[in-house]
């Protein structure tokens, strides 16, 4: 079994522990203002990533290496990228015009990795067909 599956579940499970903890701080201290950056956090780090590893793990298993390397890249750079331009956004450390470059470093790298994503799961699906059309004939 491929490798890459355990690095978006360890990759996840970062994301999650630290927007686990971001949310208990928040809590505690009664500032939600960067909410919005704790909910991209858990949304894109946690969620898309654990089920892009269970893709991976279950049905992507022909993906090419190369496709899921990409993926993986792009997400992580997308999820870091995109969650510190907006936690700082949030709490007033830097304007939106000094975060610009960064906040589109994320946003187009999360794009990115939807795109190579759902390329694997287009790939690995013909890669399913063909294999039926091959057991059928």
């Amino acid at each position: 079994m491929s490798r890459w599956p355990n690095a978006f579940f360890f990759a996840a499970s970062i994301y999650i522990l630290i927007g686990a903890n971001w949310g208990l701080y928040m809590s505690i201290t009664h500032d939600f203002a960067t909410a919005p950056a704790h909910a991209h956090l858990n949304l894109l780090g946690w969620v898309s990533l654990a089920l892009m590893g269970s893709f991976y793990a279950l049905l992507g298993k022909n993906t090419p290496p190369w496709l899921v390397k990409t993926n993986f890249f792009l997400s992580n750079l997308g999820v870091i990228a995109m969650i510190t331009g907006l936690g700082l956004l949030f709490t007033g450390k830097a304007t939106v015009p000094q975060l610009a470059p960064l906040i589109a470093v994320g946003e187009l790298s999360v794009i990115g990795g939807f795109i190579s994503f759902a390329w694997a799961v287009f790939v690995s699906l013909g890669v399913r067909l063909s294999q039926r059309r091959s057991v059928a004939a």
